[in-house]
């Protein structure tokens, strides 16, 4: 299994966290329990070898090559599994409230789920397909996903000043911010603020902020720092050790004790260290 990560265009770096190009000439190991921690960011993934099967709130979803498929924002874990044999996939992953201006779409029309493109952008969708399909090599592939993200970029291109702000609020303080807080920084009520973050994200910004909490006890996991270490640290952003296994759970799948005695996830481990 190689990922291989990829400077996103200069335009484009405001709006993308990571792009990055997956290859195995096994597909996921079937030993591997390949996880896709929710982390905030809405992703593009584009197969081009093998079919793909993510499995989320107990729905199984297959994603074949030669299309395009948008994945909204979740506060749940996915399961990615895939047949033995060669597989590729291009992966951009989108800051939270970076794939709004590029797509134009409401984010709360695509959370939680996983979108064909040709169901939400068709003509731009077939076009990507088809030039796609031309062109078998990988690095050219990457490049005509960016090319065509920059032309809806400049298409769209509207951002909410708001919203970015409290993203990297959120961001800084690994989600220790409370809703109140933000509206009381940007003068909006948290109504407001909710259905801002839920156009642009997809996500209510406490549910976002949950999120980025876990994600600092899930970079140590996928740093291995001892177990213990972690759980000692977590009452700075848990209520107790019940809170904590309760999160831990829903966005991995797995209770703590079990994930860190049996679950490998090496796939995970890559994606979160990027």
């Amino acid at each position: 299994m190689k990922l291989t990560f990829v400077k996103p265009h200069a335009q484009l770096r405001p709006y993308i966290e990571s792009l990055w190009v997956f290859e195995s000439s096994f597909g996921f190991p079937a030993t591997d329990s390949s996880i896709a921690a929710p982390n905030g960011c809405p992703k593009l993934i584009i197969p081009y070898q093998n079919s793909l099967t993510s499995v989320a709130d107990g729905r199984a979803s297959v994603s074949h090559p030669g299309k395009l498929y948008f994945v909204g924002n979740r506060d749940s874990s996915t399961s990615l599994h895939s047949t033995a044999r060669a597989t590729g996939f291009i992966a951009v992953e989108f800051s939270p409230a970076g794939a709004f201006p590029i797509f134009g779409i409401p984010m709360q029309a695509t959370s939680g789920g996983l979108w064909q493109t040709d169901q939400l952008l068709t003509k731009w969708s077939l076009k990507v397909q088809d030039a796609l399909e031309n062109h078998p090599d990988v690095r050219t592939k990457v490049q005509i996903v960016q090319d065509a993200l920059l032309r809806l970029l400049r298409s769209n291109g509207v951002r909410n000043d708001v919203v970015e702000h409290c993203v990297q609020v959120l961001k800084s303080r690994d989600g220790l911010v409370s809703v109140q807080r933000l509206a009381q920084d940007t003068g909006y009520s948290r109504r407001h603020l909710n259905q801002l973050f839920h156009q642009n994200v997809g996500l209510a910004p406490k549910t976002l902020a949950g999120i980025l909490r876990f994600q600092k006890y899930y970079r140590w996991w996928a740093e291995r720092k001892p177990y213990e270490a972690i759980r000692d640290a977590m009452y700075d952003h848990y209520y107790d050790e019940s809170h904590f296994h309760k999160e831990f759970k829903k966005m991995t799948g797995h209770a703590p004790g079990h994930f860190r005695r049996q679950i490998t996830n090496e796939f995970g481990r890559r994606v979160t260290l990027r």
